[in-house]
């Protein structure tokens, strides 16, 4: 569960964060988070929102970071891969052309589909959403305990699941 305090009196910096409302602030603070990262990008997603992961913007600004971070690398974990697949065309084509960086994983399906969705750069930004049909969220810019929390979260659920065959296969 993400923190929810908005203090700025600077005793919980970790704690802050700007609210997010609408596709147009939903893709920009995701282009924050990519500029945010060093090593690694966590993405956590019922379906891929295509008003927020579709767009070329986005999907460039992945590439750039990837090729741009000899060790980077995109983990992509995904409750619905076939609505992932429709709803974010070239972000699984990217996935699909950087195979090695970019890597998309399914819940499995006797874990209750969570609601919320995020995004999280290393263990330091983080753009958080409650509902997966929801454009109000919250971003934190540098919250490094914010993040922790929510990668440990994914990375329990990231070793429970398994391959997204739909979102890394050929289309031929």
């Amino acid at each position: 569960m993400v923190a929810t305090s908005n203090d700025k009196s600077g005793s919980n910096a970790s704690l802050d964060f700007e609210p997010i409302s609408g596709s147009d602030a939903f893709r920009e603070a995701s282009g924050r988070v990519i500029a945010n990262a060093r090593l690694q990008l966590s993405l956590m997603s019922v379906k891929l929102d295509g008003r927020v992961y579709a767009s070329e913007t986005f999907t460039n600004q992945l590439r750039n970071f990837i090729l741009d971070h000899r060790r980077a690398r995109l983990r992509v974990l995904v409750h619905d891969p076939r609505s992932a697949v429709q709803q974010a065309v070239r972000l699984v084509e990217l996935g699909r052309s950087l195979s090695s960086r970019i890597e998309f994983r399914e819940v499995p399906a006797d874990i209750p589909a969570l609601q919320e969705e995020y995004f999280i750069a290393d263990e330091r930004s983080l753009l958080f959403r409650s509902g997966p049909d929801q454009l109000e969220g919250r971003y934190y810019d540098d919250a490094p305990m914010v993040a922790r929390s929510q990668l440990k979260a994914f990375d329990a659920l990231w070793d429970q699941a398994t391959v997204a065959r739909e979102m890394t296969a050929l289309g031929l």
